[in-house]
């Protein structure tokens, strides 16, 4: 019999019911959204006669865009909880010792942490998308669309976690290159509002460049701002074939090192 539920459930008990975890990532993630919502709606409000659009579309569009684009973005950030349990429980910690001592294979218990930990990053989107939707009345789009982006995104943060897991070999430096990773990204595709100028190099970052950048705007083809479902489908395509590339490199890895030991 498969030790793999039971494993899943006491790691995903572990994480959910640990303040902490709670805290950064559940709470505060959902916390910034609402109040960035909060802060910049007003600037929109603002500057709405400018734009040749009803102030109510404007203002959701706005705020369903940029919900979404922290979203995703938390995503990403939320992948140093299975980052730092690898090391914790399997590289640095006394744990890696009474888990090799068991007759259970090591294999089994990285499926169950990395399981516990999606689902984790799974119910973070899914708060974010419910508690927006109800309190400003947002319209995110496709909901099929939607679902294809977090399933991705949160599927290719645990892919890469681990695979920096497999690169890095100390646990700060990986969770500094994480956090530098997640922000670049961030940068790049222009969630912070810093103008990188108009190059093509630029442009590209921006509209498929990233990972987020690419399921940034697929949510934002399928409804809240254009409808191009065409444009929706090939990124989260190329989104697919990304994850699909990780998690090869994690496979190939994991047999050289498994053979090496």
């Amino acid at each position: 019999m498969s030790r793999f539920p039971l494993i899943f459930r006491h790691y995903f008990k572990r994480n959910a019911l640990n303040p902490i975890n709670l805290a950064v990532y559940l709470a505060l993630p959902v916390a910034l959204v609402v109040l960035n919502v909060l802060g910049n709606i007003g600037v929109v409000e603002m500057n709405v006669g400018d734009i040749d659009l009803l102030p109510e579309t404007v203002v959701t569009q706005f705020t369903t865009m940029l919900a979404a684009a922290f979203m995703v973005s938390f995503q990403f950030f939320s992948g140093e909880l299975l980052l730092e349990s690898i090391y914790s429980d399997f590289r640095e910690g006394p744990q890696r010792w009474r888990l090799l001592a068991t007759p259970v294979p090591q294999r089994t218990f990285l499926a169950g942490l990395s399981a516990s930990s999606w689902a984790l990053n799974l119910v973070q989107g899914i708060l974010i998308f419910g508690i927006i939707a109800l309190a400003f009345g947002v319209y995110w789009g496709n909901l099929l669309v939607f679902i294809a982006v977090l399933l991705l995104i949160s599927i290719m943060s645990q892919l890469l976690a681990a695979l920096f897991s497999l690169l890095i070999p100390k646990q700060k430096l990986a969770s500094i290159v994480w956090n530098l990773f997640c922000f670049a990204q961030m940068l790049l595709a222009g969630f912070f509002f810093v103008p990188l100028g108009d190059s093509a190099f630029a442009t590209f970052m921006a509209t498929h460049g990233t990972p987020l950048s690419l399921g940034w705007r697929a949510i934002a083809y399928a409804g809240p701002v254009l409808y191009d479902m065409s444009s929706a489908l090939f990124n989260i395509g190329i989104l697919a074939a990304i994850t699909a590339v990780i998690a090869l490199a994690v496979i190939i890895l994991s047999i050289g090192r498994r053979k090496k030991a």
